[in-house]
């Protein structure tokens, strides 16, 4: 009985010291490469062919330009267990010039002690259109983050299109290009379709590669959801596959929309491997 306590007791601190040693370098992380805004994320990350305002500057530089905005954005992410916390700020002007541009500053901290990946990033966004329906557009970032393999003080490049012809739109996007490799920014690229609009509804399909080790691709598969509500609610859900750590994930999200604002809600959980979840929310402000 004694020795069966024991083993109990044995199981039980490995047990919690494996979910005590979180990285941030572990596959499905809470980190800016793999989470998108609160409305992105709410659809599974599928967002790339359908990016229109703040979410743009994450997820498609291109998106920028689609149409006039001029709105201010702060967002925050909290995962109590891994842990991770996140807080972003941007500002997205489309309506003042024939250059679509954006701001976004971004503060990370993610993992245990031992594996922790903590920093901000400022990204300064730029798009507009280059024929009937066709954008393009790119942002340039700084990245200042401590990381397991050190300090992390660079500038990469994000690119990006999308084309759009009635309610069918598709997107390639490529992310983090530098001439040197970046612990924890490896070079991802996104192509995506979706249908639908704005005022109605929304279907995504985004496919991700992650191109940190080219001898071995990573990737995802994201495919996501939004229906608009009278104007005024916006219920989004989606789901996520890392074919790479054979890990699904499942989001749903809410937004509050009024002629001000609007404030976006979002619960994303992990349902293959380690159990994990995330909660996110965002205010936004028009500001014309």
């Amino acid at each position: 009985m004694v020795r069966s306590m024991r083993c109990a007791w044995v199981l039980l601190l490995a047990a919690g010291a494996a979910a005590a040693d979180n990285r941030v370098q572990d596959p499905g992380s809470p980190w800016p490469t793999t989470v998108e805004p609160p409305r992105a994320a709410a659809m599974g990350g599928a967002h790339a062919a359908i990016a229109t305002g703040n979410d743009a500057m994450s997820v498609n530089p291109a998106g920028l330009g689609q149409v006039r905005r001029y709105h201010l954005e702060v967002d925050g992410l909290y995962d109590a267990k891994f842990p991770a916390q996140a807080v972003l700020a941007s500002l997205v002007d489309s309506a003042s010039g024939p250059v679509a541009s954006g701001a976004l500053w971004s503060r990370w901290a993610s993992g245990q002690p031992s594996g922790r990946g903590e920093g901000w990033s400022l990204g300064l966004g730029y798009a507009g259109a280059i024929g009937p329906g066709i954008f393009m557009g790119g942002e340039t970032k700084y990245l200042r983050f401590h990381t397991p393999e050190g300090l992390v003080q660079k500038f990469v490049q994000d690119v990006g299109f999308l084309s759009r012809r009635g309610n069918f739109s598709w997107a390639a996007v490529v992310q983090n290009l530098s001439i040197d490799k970046v612990p924890l920014f490896p070079i991802l690229a996104t192509a995506a379709i979706a249908w639908g609009t704005d005022s109605d509804w929304h279907l995504a399909f985004d496919y991700k590669a992650d191109f940190s080790d080219t001898s071995s691709i990573k990737s995802r598969l994201a495919g996501g959801v939004e229906i608009l509500l009278a104007d005024a609610i916006a219920l989004r859900g989606g789901a996520t596959w890392d074919a790479s750590a054979q890990q699904w994930w499942l989001s749903a999200g809410v937004g509050l929309l009024s002629e001000k604002g609007g404030i976006q809600l979002v619960w994303r959980r992990r349902i293959e491997g380690p159990y994990d979840q995330f909660f996110q929310a965002g205010l936004t402000v028009y500001l014309q």
